[in-house]
């Protein structure tokens, strides 16, 4: 198997990407990186570890794609970035089995719908976003930006692919969900309301309505929405916890006294703080696209950086994108 990833994207390039490379390379034998940076700085990282760096085949690029750069045009403005040329590789390629990478969403979504274009017969690719419920799993969310404005059917493609990604994870029947104002049937805008019998007609495991202030609650493993309702979903959560802590580390740093009650509830803390680090952790693949891509968090670790390509490695096992395209065909047949 080989994996494309991106060196230079991220914020913590380029030592996280090349920590998560060599801890794949420890624990998969059969494993190829094809390494899109620097030829010395990769070379100079693995110089104590000869054995790995004849697995690695690099892509000499100069630069990465950063929030600077407009996501529509860096494909001609910086043709030689990680980036783009690694998009560029992977079109061309049939010997590359994923591409990895914590560089910006924007610019990762508009490179691969450009470049590397859709399965047969799905309208538009989503991402998809994890967040912790308070069960102490996950759920899904898609689309998370990808898509402004969609059809009905788009919707019901979403709710698909996340049934077929979650099932190659072990999920025996997502239960899925579609964001709206109410639980209640009927509820919601034109296109919820067209969507809602499509997809309970679909024969996946729909559960109705599902309103945002019950996301968290472990009523379903997928919640299928457009991304301009995804994005802001997705925007207000992170927002509103980011707010929290902030008040919350405000409560306990304000003297002594909370000082020492924070010191004894230390453990505490750290479950409660649990859930969000692994959805930080979680990756975002981009669901649809003719080739596998997998967007890493922008503040990925080596740890992340190594899970992501752990979970390409899984979905290429699972032959995701044909196993999406032949659902996506079944529904056309049916």
């Amino acid at each position: 198997m080989k994996i494309m990833v991106d060196i230079l994207g991220g914020d913590n390039a380029p030592l996280a990407p090349l920590e998560g490379c060599k801890k794949a390379l420890e624990l998969k034998p059969d494993l190829e990186i094809v390494a899109l940076g620097e030829k010395q700085q990769i070379e100079g990282f693995f110089k104590q570890e000869p054995a790995f760096l004849k697995r690695i085949e690099i892509i000499e690029c100069v630069g990465a794609v950063t929030n600077n750069d407009h996501p529509a045009t860096f494909l001609k403005d910086k043709p030689d970035c990680s980036l783009a040329k690694g998009i560029e590789a992977f079109r061309v390629r049939e010997d590359i089995d994923a591409l990895v990478s914590s560089g910006p969403t924007g610019a990762i979504l508009t490179g691969t719908v450009l470049r590397l274009g859709r399965i047969p017969g799905i309208s538009r690719p989503a991402l998809l976003s994890t967040y912790p419920n308070k069960k102490g799993g996950v759920f899904r969310l898609l689309d998370t930006g990808a898509n402004m404005d969609c059809k009905p059917e788009y919707l019901l493609q979403f709710a698909q692919m996340a049934d077929v990604y979650l099932k190659l994870l072990g999920v025996k029947n997502p239960r899925i969900g579609l964001l709206s104002v109410g639980m209640e049937e009927g509820k919601g805008n034109e296109l919820i309301k067209e969507v809602f019998p499509l997809l309970k007609e679909s024969g996946l495991n729909f559960m109705g309505n599902i309103e945002a202030d019950r996301a968290f609650d472990d009523l379903v493993d997928v919640i299928v929405c457009d991304g301009f309702a995804g994005n802001i979903f997705a925007k207000a959560v992170e927002g509103s916890a980011l707010y929290i802590a902030d008040l919350f580390k405000e409560a306990l740093t304000a003297n002594i006294f909370a000082k020492f009650g924070a010191l004894l509830q230390l453990k505490g803390i750290k479950k409660a703080k649990a859930p969000f680090k692994f959805a930080q952790r979680a990756c975002a693949p981009l669901l649809g696209a003719k080739k596998l891509v997998l967007k890493a968090h922008g503040k990925a670790q080596g740890d992340t950086m190594y899970e992501t390509i752990d979970e390409a490695c899984k979905l290429v096992e699972g032959s995701l994108i044909q196993t999406i395209a032949e659902a996506v065909t079944k529904q056309i047949v049916e």
